[in-house]
């Protein structure tokens, strides 16, 4: 078992280490990142996201690139964790809207996490990638409660902002995040994660109550002695 992969039990919910750099946390902010490249795949296809492919770029590869890009600020790392994590803002803002993580920093990029401003809806994201094989519900605060969309082919997750827990998720609802993973990381997820199958437009109430497809694999203790 990877020394990391308890970090990775709630891998689809890194947002939350993201938005508790806000004062107020929340998934919805014009201040988060201007991207359509879940769309236009420039410059590059997920699971590349700005020229950086977790599992392949190099961490110190990665942070070149986004320190040389004008259209973001605040570069910070931390080693909490036993990992490398950087964060950093969207130019002319305040708030963190982005995350990678690494093992150290000579190791590839393990995963990138995107906070979007709410310029794309699902509808936009199945008519590109078709529907997600599972989904993951996930109620971040008590007015935000989000699908996450899994595509385990990219690899990538997909964040829809549902609204409150008694609202469904609709053709309009609002992408607000994405993360982009290595293939091994997806992995992980698949196995240490309760997914459900994709049931299309439905209740937010409806996925979170609904049998999952996927369970976390069972691990056993050697017995002692």
């Amino acid at each position: 078992m990877r020394s990391q992969k308890a970090m990775l039990v709630l891998v689809l919910l890194l947002a939350v280490a993201v938005s508790a750099c806000l004062p107020q946390p929340t998934f919805r902010s014009e201040e988060f990142l201007d991207d359509q490249s879940l769309l236009t795949n420039e410059p590059c296809e997920p699971p590349c996201w700005n020229g950086i492919t977790p599992g392949e770029t190099l961490w110190s590869d990665a942070v070149q690139i986004i320190e040389d890009d004008a259209q973001f600020a605040g570069f910070q790392t931390n080693t909490e964790g036993g990992v490398i994590q950087g964060a950093w803002q969207k130019a002319g803002t305040s708030q963190y809207c982005c995350q990678m993580v690494a093992d150290t920093d000579t190791s590839p990029v393990r995963f990138i996490f995107v906070a979007l401003s709410p310029e794309i809806v699902v509808d936009e994201v199945l008519d590109h990638y078709g529907e997600p094989p599972y989904v993951a519900p996930f109620q971040f605060t008590d007015a935000e409660a989000l699908i996450q969309l899994v595509y385990p082919d990219e690899p990538l997750v997909v964040f829809a902002l549902v609204g409150e827990p008694s609202s469904s998720l609709l053709a309009n609802s609002e992408i607000v995040a994405a993360l982009y993973l290595s293939q091994q990381e997806m992995e992980t997820i698949l196995e240490v994660s309760e997914l459900r199958a994709w049931a299309g437009y439905q209740p937010y109430a409806a996925y979170e109550e609904g049998t999952p497809v996927i369970t976390p694999i069972a691990t056993v203790t050697p017995a002692e002695g």
